[in-house]
């Protein structure tokens, strides 16, 4: 049906069995595919990210009217996922974030350093302030030591005896992410001639046969310092040396702290100040909550932070207007969600965006859809 509408879409099925996943549709007489990346968070062997979450990145360009230059506006980043549920896991939560934050800073930074516009969209199971939340809006989160139930704030489980808490470093060295969610490959060394080497190359120096020679300087003691042990028969003979083609940059790890410089904030503002009461965008249990959200590129206000939380003003990226969410007491009137009105157990978000170049504006209508 969105392809009738003039519309190309893009789908990522979540791995394992289920058929639910991750779908980003544009205008294509309105933007041209430059990049997309699937992003699969589940890994073999690891147990901070064995679900079978996904997500989905593009990077597009706008189309301008003829006889305007494509580079008179930069392309827009378009991301979208569905991050784990399970209330207990905010480890897992934070691992798959911290893929989709890598693959973004990979597809949206500029030669320059800098990032093209941001639109993220999602599922992230986490509610307004919570860890999870501020630290995708604040840029950072203190991590060590913190219950993994906290990190999204679903439910409460401080009563439970020996709940899971959250160690330094999160996620291992393997996954190649670093603490700032970017891709080890695509950063620089931090310290010249320090650097990661492969398994392979590693190896051949398990076994050192110098140990078995003794030093000709060596004081002579009888018995002791002139026994000179034998090759022990398990040791595998000398290989050829492995010489390591593409040492990877060292980069330490294990602060208790991740971030991200991505710059962003909430479409919404998660309350309703004419009803004085929160927004709500899905009912799990006959209870409100806020679990859905659009966040967008913004610059940061200089000096600008109100009890820790970051404040934001509009850059190149525009926030045009928003569709209002209801709150719990309006759902509950029309017997929650799904309800005879809206066929989904979660409401759905919309948000109309702007790019300005000079005296045009290009419109981006940007929908999360409930399931």
């Amino acid at each position: 049906m969105f392809k009738e509408m003039g519309f190309a879409c893009f789908y990522k099925r979540r791995t394992g069995t289920k058929t639910d996943g991750c779908a980003v549709c544009y205008k294509h007489s309105r933007f041209q595919l430059i990049s997309l990346s699937p992003i699969e968070y589940f890994r073999p062997g690891m147990d901070i990210l064995n679900r079978d979450n996904v997500g989905l990145v593009l990077l597009l360009q706008p189309l301008l009217p003829e006889g305007l230059d494509l580079k008179a506006i930069s392309p827009l980043c378009v991301a979208n996922t569905h991050v784990l549920f399970n209330p207990r896991r905010g480890d897992i939560k934070l691992a798959q974030m911290a893929l989709l934050l890598a693959e973004i800073d990979k597809i949206a930074k500029t030669t320059e350093g800098s990032y093209y516009p941001v639109i993220l969209c999602g599922d992230l199971n986490s509610v307004p302030d919570s860890p999870l939340y501020k630290f995708i809006r604040n840029g950072e989160l203190s991590y060590h030591g913190m219950p993994a139930w906290k990190v999204s704030g679903q439910e409460d489980f401080s009563q439970q005896l020996y709940a899971r808490k959250l160690l330094a470093p999160l996620w291992p060295s393997s996954l190649g992410v670093t603490d700032s969610c970017q891709y080890v490959t695509l950063c620089q060394p931090k310290k010249l001639g320090r650097r990661k080497y492969s398994r392979d190359f590693l190896l051949q120096f398990r076994f050192c046969d110098v140990a078995c020679e003794r030093p000709p300087h060596l004081i002579l003691l009888e018995g002791v310092t002139d026994a000179k042990p034998d090759r022990p028969a398990h040791w595998p003979k000398p290989a050829a040396s492995v010489k390591d083609l593409d040492p990877q940059p060292f980069v330490p790890r294990s602060s208790g702290v991740i971030q991200h410089g991505l710059n962003l904030t909430s479409v919404y503002s998660h309350f309703l100040p004419q009803r004085g009461r929160p927004e709500v965008t899905t009912m799990p249990m006959g209870l409100g909550a806020t679990v859905d959200y659009i966040f967008y590129s913004a610059e940061p206000v200089e000096n600008g932070n109100r009890g820790g939380r970051r404040l934001y003003q509009d850059g190149a990226l525009k926030l045009l207007g928003r569709l209002s969410l209801l709150s719990e007491d309006v759902l509950l009137l029309a017997d929650g969600l799904p309800n005879p009105f809206c066929s989904s157990d979660h409401l759905c978000l919309l948000a109309s965006f702007g790019l300005e170049i000079s005296s045009l504006r290009e419109d981006v209508l940007v929908l999360q859809e409930p399931r």
